[in-house]
């Protein structure tokens, strides 16, 4: 087990990505991927592999949630008072006479 752990191949080869998940959602996906027997390092390796891989279905999901995101930024940004923006612009430019 430690000849695994300090072979130098492995760790030319492997890389670690650390990420943070809701813990409500982690403890769910630790549960469901136990009973399926299986790893969360498993299910994003999978994941990852398949998407390199140009797996359609992974591509089209993560496509949707891309576009999820610019719409909600989109949102955001309609929802700001323009003279609200005006107002913090002028505030915080560099070329006003403070």
């Amino acid at each position: 087990m430690t000849a695994k752990k300090t072979d130098p191949q492995r760790l030319l080869n492997n890389k670690t990505v650390h990420l943070e998940v809701p813990g409500e959602v982690h403890r769910k996906l630790r549960a469901l991927l136990f009973l399926r027997e299986s790893t969360i390092q498993g299910f994003f390796r999978l994941m990852a592999e398949h998407f390199v891989n140009g797996d359609q279905y992974i591509n089209k999901l993560l496509e949707e949630r891309v576009q999820e995101i610019k719409s909600k930024q989109r949102s955001v940004v309609k929802e700001i008072n323009e003279k609200d923006l005006y107002n913090a612009i002028e505030e915080n430019s560099p070329l006003s006479n403070k």
